[in-house]
């Protein structure tokens, strides 16, 4: 059976974890290196370490280098600031199995395909942060200038060489239950399967995930404070599921 996987997404800024609502207001959740540490402990299927900082045109090599010394078993991926293939090759080379790429899909998609080469394409996570309008459903970059509609951002990542797509609900992000983004974006025929995150609960997140498209699901808030949320959200989203799409996974002791 191939499984589907339950992901903690971990935001960061100024090199500290923090709770994010909206995009718009963190509150400090701790230190990276203990949260790594405590969601590796937990069972999650995947980490998502995600720099929100503002401004960044390369990584906080401090916050890779606190990723290569947690020295987690969970597979980790790595997005803020990755330009350039130098800079998504210095993330594998600091630990990370996966970048997660945004601001390239809109101003610079060619160098995602000098990437992919480096890195391998299973290695590179495209991310796409969304917003409700007057037109419905508009993509929202956080470095990009304006908005684009939905059939913009389709056309758009159909040729590149990115595994997977990472569909976030930017402004129910912290809010658990609040998130409508499954229905009204239908199964969306392209290469790239997709993660969701963002305002979701675990009704949510199993109607999601057994979506042909879906291959993963992403938390943040709840993961990064309480050590029962993983196991709870995994054992509620399975019990609501008509089949075992997520692994049963049993919390070890570090």
């Amino acid at each position: 059976m191939a499984f589907k996987r339950l992901i903690a997404l971990v935001p960061v800024q100024a090199g500290q974890v923090v709770m994010s609502y909206g995009y718009m207001h963190h509150k400090p959740a701790g230190s990276l290196g203990t949260v790594l540490r405590n969601l590796d402990r937990w069972g999650i299927d995947e980490i998502a370490v995600i720099d929100i900082s503002r401004g960044r045109d390369k990584p906080d090599f401090s916050i890779l280098e606190q990723i290569r010394l947690s020295a987690v078993r969970t597979p980790v991926a790595f997005g803020g600031g990755i330009r350039s293939v130098r800079h998504a090759v210095a993330a594998v080379e600091q630990g990370c199995d996966r970048v997660i790429i945004e601001t390239l899909i809109w101003q610079a998609p060619q160098e995602i395909d000098r990437i992919a080469e480096s890195v391998g394409q299973q290695a590179v996570i495209g991310a796409v942060p969304l917003v409700y309008g007057s037109h419905g459903l508009t993509v929202a970059p956080v470095n990009s200038a304006g908005g684009h509609v939905l059939g913009d951002l389709i056309k758009r990542v159909e040729g590149l060489k990115i595994s997977e797509l990472m569909i976030i609900d930017r402004e129910h992000e912290g809010v658990a239950g609040s998130s409508k983004m499954g229905e009204q974006i239908p199964v969306i025929e392209t290469p790239h399967k997709l993660v969701w995150f963002g305002g979701l609960s675990a009704s949510h997140a199993a109607t999601l995930l057994e979506r042909p498209d879906t291959v993963g699901v992403a938390f943040g808030n709840p993961f990064l404070v309480n050590e029962l949320a993983v196991n709870t959200h995994r054992n509620d989203i399975n019990a609501k599921m008509s089949s075992l799409l997520l692994r049963k996974v049993r919390p070890h002791a570090g």
